[in-house]
């Protein structure tokens, strides 16, 4: 995400990063270091830091393995199945890191659909037939 969008105070960054420290906290054995990272830069603006490529490079100077956990995509693809699983993994084996792997987006996963179940039923048990079905503006 461009920074200029960050300062405008969306608020992306510190909803990943909580949802990374949740995700850590819930870990049933304990890791050691982690950072949340950004993928996809495109154009010449600022973009939200550090990079997954320039983490991919650390891990490779201090013979790190890495796990990638892609928690803003809710399902597989291009971001993920190219950018995370073949062009990271190439960089990654380029740079001699000693273990590259990638968590699976969470897809139709029966937890996350309840979840996402859960959600609606309360967000529609507060709203009446016709704002539910009323266009967007």
């Amino acid at each position: 995400m461009p920074l200029k969008i960050v300062r405008k105070g969306d608020p992306y960054p510190q909803q990943v990063e909580t949802t990374a420290a949740a995700l850590v906290a819930r870990l049933e054995r304990p890791i050691g270091d982690w950072r949340v990272c950004y993928q996809s830069r495109v154009g010449p603006l600022a973009w939200l830091g550090p990079s997954v490529e320039e983490e991919i490079r650390r891990a490779g100077r201090d013979g790190a393995a890495v796990v990638i956990a892609p928690i803003s995509f809710v399902s597989e693809h291009s971001e993920t199945l190219v950018e995370l699983d073949r062009d990271y993994r190439r960089l990654a084996e380029g740079c001699g890191v000693p273990l590259y792997r990638r968590v699976p987006a969470v897809g139709t996963a029966p937890r996350f659909i309840a979840g996402l179940a859960r959600l609606v039923r309360e967000h529609t048990a507060e709203t009446t037939p016709a704002e539910i079905l009323a266009p967007a503006s």
